[in-house]
């Protein structure tokens, strides 16, 4: 399916039966649109315009033709009540209810629902006829969309009309800034959400992302790729999802696992599966990742089928994490892929793939609680598999490679480099990072490393670097450990210690070429305190210190 073929997601007026058939224990926060339907169509020629103009029923409509010719914008009310602008350029932002367009020109920008004199100030929907959508989104926000030249505008006009009245929607997401590493100090971290959502309703604020609700429209991708478990799925929330599904899986013969979205209901209803497979109905099937999926690998199935189709964006993030899977996995000598994520073209090939993996058919049945923490759910999932996988009396288990943008890993840092400065520590938002409190050391946290990259980007030596890897043994990755340690270096007079050698030593090979440096007096002044050094200026050189350097 191509990313033109997408449809926004519908509208219930009640989410009441959504509650019951995710069998939620309490309903989340919703989202209320008001919409009283005045509708801006957006035309590329004036021909087209008047095809909206021929119907006189219609009446509560702005229209706005992009006419990159003319120099300035033009306005002018027909008979029936109705505004037709003339402009050279349009920007058009919002969702149903609230669309904000703005015709810009070189002398101004007028904002047209304020032109017409609407009460809200805004557009309640946007019929877009223009040669490029001027909302640029892979899924488009509700009450939007767009035409070309060749569809036939009439379904789409009156799919438009009748969004009149109160429209309810859950907030699909969850989201806790404190954990959120997408930026520190004005550095940039971690856009993994950012870069996946395929409605653009995440963006930059500050050191943490804010996401419009209102644009939201429930796909989960943000919270299955979040390394931190920063951002997470509401609709159900993890944890709920997890034990039902293991409530209904349990005494039963299921192998296999088969998660399907609503839009694709018709389609599972037209295959037959044997006792040993259960399709089950998720709101979105990119909403579920690691986290659940090695729960239930954890001896309630032993293969994963994924139903996909959406968005290039939303494909491509659940590819990368069933990488993390198998990367994973293959730590726990299982080389067999266990999830598959089959198209929906394909869905009744489903028979094709590879069978159950026979491996994960020893393990019991793992109970581990998940209190909605990513992170520890996936270390008590893979805990749960090692112990009854892996014979620890004739294989070691210690860390396992896994690709790049992974949600564990490790720093190395370049010793010769690094003058333990602190700046990865004070830009660290997991607590990965650790100074040495009373001794000059850098101490790290594995189990705590989210790879977002910010220590690598605050780091002036450019020391440290990434190292995507699973570390199996949970107490070995929560324990303290030292990076790199240096001796305090002290003043030379009232000896204090104020830094380190490394750092002295860097400072000393760096100046000593300069022409301020060239005398015994101030290379010793480098290695003294900030007091110090004030006090030997005054003592030693009463004229003060030449700061330009004499051409004479």
């Amino acid at each position: 399916m191509n990313d033109a073929d997408l449809q926004p997601l519908s509208f219930a007026v009640s989410t009441d039966a959504w509650v019951a058939r995710q069998q939620l224990p309490a309903e989340t926060s919703q989202v209320t649109y008001q919409s009283v339907g005045h509708m801006l169509c957006v035309c590329s020629s004036f021909d087209q315009a008047e095809s909206f103009l021929s119907d006189s029923g219609r009446s509560n409509l702005t229209v706005c033709v992009i006419d990159a010719e003319v120099k300035s914008i033009q306005k002018q009310l027909l008979e029936q009540g109705i505004a037709v602008f003339t402009v050279p350029a349009l920007a058009l932002n919002g969702h149903l209810g609230a669309f904000k367009a703005l015709a810009l020109d070189d002398a101004k920008e007028l904002d047209l629902a304020v032109s017409v004199f609407r009460e809200s100030g805004a557009f309640d929907t946007v019929l877009d006829c223009s040669s490029v959508p001027l909302i640029d989104v892979a899924l488009k926000p509700f009450g939007y969309t767009h035409c070309s030249e060749s569809d036939d505008i009439e379904p789409a006009f009156a799919e438009l009309a009748a969004f009149v009245g109160e429209f309810d929607k859950p907030k699909y997401f969850d989201y806790d800034v404190s954990v959120c590493a997408h930026s520190r100090s004005e550095l940039n971290g971690c856009n993994r959400c950012m870069d996946v959502c395929a409605t653009g309703a995440i963006r930059h604020d500050g050191d943490g992302i804010v996401v419009d609700p209102y644009l939201c429209q429930g796909c989960g991708t943000c919270a299955t790729v979040c390394p931190s478990g920063a951002m997470s799925y509401a609709y159900p929330r993890p944890s709920n999802a997890i034990e039902r599904s293991r409530e209904m899986l349990m005494g039963t013969e299921v192998d296999t696992l088969l998660l399907f979205s609503e839009k694709n209901q018709s389609i599972v209803n037209d295959i037959t599966l044997p006792h040993t497979v259960h399709a089950l109905l998720v709101e979105e099937v990119t909403a579920y990742g690691l986290d659940y999926w090695l729960s239930l690998l954890a001896g309630h199935v032993q293969r994963l089928i994924v139903l996909v189709s959406g968005t290039s964006l939303e494909i491509d993030a659940l590819t990368h994490q069933q990488s993390l899977l198998h990367h994973l996995l293959k730590g726990l000598n299982i080389d067999e892929p266990c999830l598959h994520l089959l198209p929906v073209d394909s869905a009744h090939q489903w028979d094709t793939l590879p069978k159950p993996v026979a491996a994960l058919n020893t393990l019991p049945a793992s109970t581990h609680s998940t209190h909605n923490n990513k992170r520890q759910t996936i270390r008590l999932a893979l805990d749960a598999m090692a112990e009854s996988l892996v014979d620890t009396s004739t294989q070691s288990l210690n860390v396992t490679p896994l690709p790049e943008n992974a949600l564990f890993g490790r720093l190395s840092v370049n010793t010769d480099a690094c003058t333990l400065c602190m700046a990865c520590v004070s830009t660290c938002p997991a607590q990965a990072l650790q100074d040495g409190q009373d001794t000059p050391a850098l101490k790290f946290i594995e189990s705590n490393c989210v790879q977002c990259g910010l220590c690598t980007q605050a780091c002036p030596e450019s020391a440290l670097s990434l190292q995507p890897q699973y570390r199996w043994d949970s107490v070995a990755a929560r324990q303290i450990e030292t990076l790199h340690e240096d001796e305090p270096f002290h003043c030379i007079r009232c000896h204090t210690p104020f830094a380190t050698s490394g750092v002295i030593s860097a400072m000393a090979a760096r100046l000593g070429e300069h022409w301020m440096f060239q005398d015994d007096k101030a290379m010793n002044r480098l290695k003294m305190c900030g007091d110090c050094r004030v006090k030997d200026i005054f003592q030693q050189d009463a004229a003060g210190i030449q700061t330009h350097k004499d051409t004479v």
